[in-house]
């Protein structure tokens, strides 16, 4: 085992209480599925050996600019901390909700680049709108039996176990990557956790007819822990995400609404039983199997509540009352913010003093509007995204409509008319890692006229 100092580095937990102090340490450990799930220690000193390789390599590569996936880990929260402080602008990208695009964002928030053309509008609004759209990362997710359960159990247990053993071969006991595929952490599904089918409500359409849609509240849930949208959340309490979603539920159902809490399609196989189990003992609550369509739920009921998935986005084009929290999407007068816990047990009188914005003379009756009737066209498409093309990304903003109140400073100088090439660097190995040899990326990127 190495030392978890080194002559050019020091201790690596002193590195890291250095560079972010307490709070700002606490700060990562809490966002990161890894580094929550073991001992603070040598949470700590990952910390800090990797804040010491990536201090290494800027000082090597001197880079204007890094750009990187938006991944819920602590190594990218630790290379933006870095990077800010040092003045390198850090963009990242992930998966838009527009079929082939991607987000520029800082930090969560989305980066502006254009504004769109009614053509671009148009087009995504079409798309965001048919009765049958899934997002591309979800569509091929649609069997839910017990049988695919137990093979995705079986499968990601022999894969923590592989990973568990190749660290050791490796002498890379401390990956990040190697880590997270144990099965020992605390998010991950157990073989008890199979219950949750069968607290699915399969009459859950006779319980939706029962109450008028103005009363009908449609809870989509998303992927948790792994959510790279969560993960910059400014509020830590929200960060509890279990706990925030109960106490939506039972606010909401106090007054009088009926809950329809809809999982993830990806997170099938990977729900811990608790939530569910929380959520069955509520009488106001119905849980909606899998393989029911989001836009169905959305074309019935009157109220949506998420986080930051796009099923909040999806509600607001409906014509729904969209609660949502911090999303990159949301504009001020098209969603009800909810930004902190304490606003949660306040959402019912938030609720009926809310008020759609004006819709165009030209759109039909709420009462009448079919699901997926365009109700908010340009103030909602506010997005900066770029369109993807193989291995480099084409600078083809789409961003549609400006909302300066929620959207970070434009994008760089740097990246105007210019054509982004992304290679990846030779592996770099942190400095003073806690005995191991955990290897960070670099991204190199190359621009062309």
């Amino acid at each position: 085992m190495t030392s978890i100092a080194s002559s050019r580095g020091g201790d690596a937990a002193a590195a890291a209480l250095d560079r972010f102090g307490q709070g700002g340490c606490a700060d990562i450990i809490l966002r990161c599925r890894v580094l929550r799930s073991i001992d603070r220690d040598l949470a700590l000193r990952m910390i800090g050996g990797m804040t010491q390789a990536i201090e290494q390599a800027f000082d090597r590569l001197g880079p204007d600019l890094v750009m990187t996936f938006t991944i819920d880990r602590y190594v990218m929260d630790v290379m933006e901390r870095i990077a800010r402080r040092r003045g390198i602008d850090f963009l990242e990208m992930t998966t838009s909700i527009i079929p082939d695009q991607v987000m520029l964002m800082r930090r969560g928030k989305p980066v502006w680049l254009r504004e769109p053309s009614r053509e671009d509008i148009d087009a995504a609004v079409g798309q965001l709108c048919r009765e049958d759209f899934a997002p591309a990362y979800v569509r091929d997710a649609k069997r839910f039996s017990l049988a695919r359960f137990w093979r995705i159990f079986g499968y990601y247990a022999l894969r923590g176990a592989f990973f568990n053993v190749l660290r050791f071969l490796k002498r890379d006991r401390y990956n990040c990557h190697y880590l997270d595929a144990l099965k020992r952490l605390k998010h991950k599904v157990r073989m008890r956790d199979a219950s949750v089918l069968g607290l699915l409500d399969h009459g859950w359409d006779k319980r939706l007819a029962e109450v008028p849609r103005e009363r009908r509240v449609f809870l989509g849930l998303q992927l948790f822990p792994e959510a790279s949208m969560d993960y910059w959340l400014e509020s830590q309490d929200l960060l509890a995400h279990d706990d925030v979603v109960v106490r939506y539920c039972e606010a909401l159902g106090r007054a009088g609404y009926r809950i329809f809490v809809k999982d993830h399609p990806l997170q099938f196989g990977f729900r811990q039983r608790e939530l569910f189990e929380r959520l069955a003992k509520l009488p106001f609550v119905v849980l909606v199997p899998y393989d029911v369509p989001a836009n169905l739920l959305i074309g019935k009921c009157a109220v949506s509540v998420t986080f930051t998935g796009t099923i909040g986005f999806q509600a607001a084009l409906a014509g729904l009352c969209s609660i949502a929290t911090e999303p990159y999407y949301a504009t001020e007068q098209h969603f009800l913010h909810v930004r902190d816990t304490n606003e949660v047990d306040g959402v019912v009188e938030r609720l009926a003093q809310w008020q759609s914005p004006r819709r165009s003379r030209h759109d039909p009756p709420r009462d009448h509007a079919a699901p997926g009737v365009d109700q908010r066209r340009g103030g909602l498409l506010r997005l900066a995204q770029v369109r993807s093309r193989e291995r480099g990304l084409a600078c083809l903003g789409r961003a549609a409509g400006a909302f300066p109140e929620r959207a970070s400073a434009a994008v760089p100088e740097v990246l105007q008319n210019r054509r982004l090439t992304i290679r990846w660097d030779a592996p770099l190995k942190p400095m003073s890692t806690a005995g191991g040899n955990g290897k960070a990326r670099c991204d190199l990127v190359s621009l062309t006229s």
